[in-house]
């Protein structure tokens, strides 16, 4: 209640040091290349990235640096499979995007596994708590009606406190917003049995942004990949 409090009170003076942002800020295109590949070899496991700027390769130079690739490789490498991966994600991809995003899918397409990465936007956009929790749950129940036998992975909203973009205060409430929805998140996934959700780690001691400061860099995807295909391992032979 204190945060969100703090939150508020503070939005006229972060309301404007956004608005100064998005007119300076660099603006990084998503990565070139094909969306939709595969990689391994095997048995055949069919993995859908879903969400925002993160899914769309933003900060790295090809979409095989980014994160959905790159977690393609780390889950036919943990699974000793072939991983037919495809990228459906745009930067600036709010909930309510991805779930028009989804909508459009063709039927016969199928998904043993999805990756989500999807929120900041909703925090930049100022979107309420009531909004995110009512599509989100709405997102995970449409995926899972449609994609029934599918593992959900949800990498979780990042620390935004720790982004070197954003100056102060707007960096702290940012961090503020982000936590809330994020803890929003973890609570909701946690009543889907398929479904789990990834914390999303930053050290701030490492170099793991690109050049705008706002979007992790190829290196930063690399890690990150890893850490959730190893998670994805654990949980298919819990």
């Amino acid at each position: 209640m204190i945060q969100r409090l703090v939150f508020w009170l503070m939005l006229p003076i972060t309301a404007l040091q956004g608005l100064c942002l998005r007119r300076k800020a660099l603006r990084l295109p998503g990565a070139p290349g094909d969306r939709q590949g595969i990689v391994g070899t095997g048995e055949v496991l069919h993995l859908l990235a879903l969400g925002d700027s993160i899914i769309d390769g933003v900060g790295t130079a090809h979409v095989t640096e980014s994160l959905p690739v790159q977690f393609a490789h780390a889950v036919a490498a943990e699974r000793d499979c072939c991983v037919h991966w495809r990228i459906e994600g745009q930067t600036g991809n709010t909930i309510e995007d991805v779930l028009r995003c989804l909508a459009a899918i063709e039927d016969i397409y199928p998904a043993h596994l999805v990756l989500l990465s999807v929120g900041v936007n909703n925090v930049t956009g100022l979107s309420s708590t009531r909004n995110w929790r009512v599509k989100l749950t709405e997102l995970l129940d449409n995926i899972s009606w449609r994609y029934p036998e599918a593992r959900i992975i949800f990498a979780g909203l990042p620390p935004m406190s720790r982004f070197p973009l954003p100056p102060q205060p707007l960096r702290y409430t940012l961090g503020l917003r982000s936590a809330t929805l994020d803890g929003i998140a973890a609570s909701i996934i946690s009543g889907y049995p398929n479904a789990v959700h990834v914390p999303t780690r930053i050290n701030p001691l490492e170099p793991g942004f690109c050049e705008d400061g706002f979007h992790p860099s190829a290196e930063s995807c690399t890690l990150w990949a890893r850490e959730l295909a190893v998670i994805e391992a654990r949980r298919e032979t819990a």
